[in-house]
């Protein structure tokens, strides 16, 4: 019989100086990870802001899409929509009754459709538009009114002619931008919408979408709804209600398109384009100083950059509307105070966090450090390197049996019987059962207990597959499958004999042997597998798992 008394004292004592020591430096690394990462965030802090300022821009920049999506998807349906009803209708310019009742009713719902025009192939236009209330038309027909002529009629509200009048103009339909355009949409692209242009009869800048059909006589017909620039940068500037985001609509060439004030001040020239000024020039001349930053940078769209201006830093993108297929740029600007006082708003959350992070790891440090203080020894030898066999064995031959290495001369043969046995097999098993229930160890095959080499020929297997099999049924039969990613099989030669290395690592849950309709548990004590009556697992089950 083995005494443990005094090999225990040894541990508590190891387990003392080894929990004073793992405390003290788990303790050290806690602070230098935290001094780590203060530095770190120090000098990472420029990154931070960078990534929180593409943050920002980009929501600013999503919510100024999401809008222009909700500006002219409605319109793009409806466009789309109008020409199949005019298809079937069979539309043409001098139906302006039909006209009239057909697009009042959507100019009134769609109040950003700012005038409807319908134009054919053989220079007839019928174009339809607000004016002070009442609704204003104005139709070309060459056959009906002559070359250079155009007639023009005002509408009540409720469609019904107020007066007409005839007037000389050198206006032709198929000139426009919208016409040529309109010409170039096909079935992949049923709708197109125009670069920024100066529309004829309003002389404001706008975009006009546009599509077209050809009736039973070749007759190509084009309907195109207009929509003033300025509309639609009123609108997209909307979407700033609960931010100091700055939004503005600019052209590939630079020109700036603000909504209007009150009362709207204009600036420029006819060669660059009007600016609509919405009324604090100061706000104004931010966005200016961003479009100049973005040409003379030479910046590349949906690149986030940034500007100083009095001493103050904004930063700022300029993307494409993909709407208009690259023919109309918008821009968004954000405060860089606005990322501050976001970083500021969060950093007594953030340094509260840090000293919790510190108090909770100390906590745990001390509980996990009480708890496995019993197994802070030497970490037993589990495993051999394969790549030096002969001395790994050696080694392990002259260590001796221990609490994780035992010999057996034979896998199944009893030597003084010279028959297999089943207790030859049950007897190595529990020392695996054992091993798995306590630090994991090395069983060695082929080996007396005197750590002499005998080799399993006495086994009598037929080949290494023969073996592998066996070893798995038992396996299977008296451990559990579940279990065997913890043990490994090493079939080997040393000195011309073959022998068995059984690694067993330790397991996270109970290891139980069944033998005989029987569940037994084993641990190591010393280099004995010791059974434990049911009362002594459950209180080793409670300390250990």
């Amino acid at each position: 019989m083995i005494s443990l008394k005094s090999p225990l004292k040894t541990i508590l004592s190891t387990s003392l100086s080894v929990k004073n020591r793992l405390t003290r430096d788990i303790i050290l690394l806690v602070f230098l990870l935290i001094s780590v990462f203060l530095i770190f965030s120090y000098f990472y802090s420029k990154q931070i802001q960078n990534d929180i300022t593409q943050t920002i821009i980009s929501a600013a920049k999503e919510q100024v899409i999401d809008k222009n999506h909700r500006i002219f998807d409605p319109i793009s349906n409806n466009l789309s929509l109008s020409r199949k009803w005019a298809e079937l209708e069979k539309l043409n310019t001098d139906k302006k009754d039909v006209f009239n009742k057909r697009f009042i009713p959507i100019m009134e719902t769609l109040p950003q459709i700012s005038s409807v025009i319908l134009a054919t192939s053989e220079g007839d236009e019928y174009f339809l538009t607000r004016k002070d209330g009442k609704w204003l038309s104005r139709h070309t027909n060459p056959e009906k009114y002559g070359n250079n002529k155009i007639k023009w009629q005002l509408w009540s509200s409720n469609n019904i002619l107020i007066e007409e009048w005839q007037e000389e103009s050198d206006y032709a339909p198929h000139k426009r931008p919208w016409y040529q355009l309109g010409l170039e949409t096909n079935r992949e692209f049923p709708i197109k919408w125009t670069t920024p242009y100066s529309f004829y009869t309003q002389e404001i800048p706008g975009v006009t979408g546009v599509t077209h059909w050809k009736d039973e006589h070749k007759v190509t017909y084009i309907l195109a709804f207009d929509v003033t620039l300025s509309d639609i940068a009123q609108s997209l500037s909307s979407t700033n209600s609960t931010t100091k985001d700055i939004s503005y609509l600019i052209s590939p060439n630079g020109q700036i398109i603000l909504p209007p004030g009150d009362p709207p001040l204009t600036k420029g020239s006819s060669t660059k384009g009007s600016l609509f000024i919405p009324g604090d020039d100061k706000t104004n001349y931010v966005i200016f100083d961003s479009v100049n930053n973005w040409i003379t940078s030479q910046s590349k769209l949906d690149q986030a950059k940034s500007f100083s201006r009095n001493g103050k830093l904004w930063w700022y993108k300029v993307f494409a509307l993909d709407t208009y297929h690259n023919s109309i740029y918008a821009g968004v600007i954000v405060p860089e105070k606005e990322l501050f006082d976001i970083i500021n708003d969060n950093i007594k959350f953030i340094l509260t966090g840090i000293a919790f992070l510190v108090f909770l790891t100390l906590v745990l440090v001390n509980i996990l450090v009480k708890k496995y203080a019993h197994q802070l020894k030497d970490v037993p030898k589990t495993s051999i390197s394969t790549h030096d066999f002969t001395n790994e064995i050696y080694q392990l031959l002259r260590l001796g049996e221990s609490e994780t290495l035992e010999f057996k001369s034979t896998m199944r043969k009893n030597l003084k019987t010279g028959k297999n046995g089943k207790e030859i097999e049950i007897a190595w098993l529990k020392c695996l059962v054992g091993f798995m229930n306590t630090h994991g160890g090395i069983l060695l095959i082929g080996v007396d207990d005197d750590a002499n080499i005998l080799g399993i020929d006495e086994d009598e297997f037929e080949n290494e597959d023969k073996i592998l099999l066996h070893f798995k049924n038992l396996l299977s039969q008296h451990i559990g499958l579940e279990f065997s990613n913890l043990i490994n099989l090493i079939i080997n030669q040393i000195e011309d004999k073959t022998i068995l290395v059984i690694e067993c690592q330790r397991a996270e849950r109970p290891t139980f042997l069944y033998n005989k309709n029987t569940e037994e548990f084993y641990i190591r004590s010393g280099p004995s597998s010791v059974k434990l009556s049911i009362s002594k697992v459950l209180k080793y089950v409670q300390n250990r798992y």
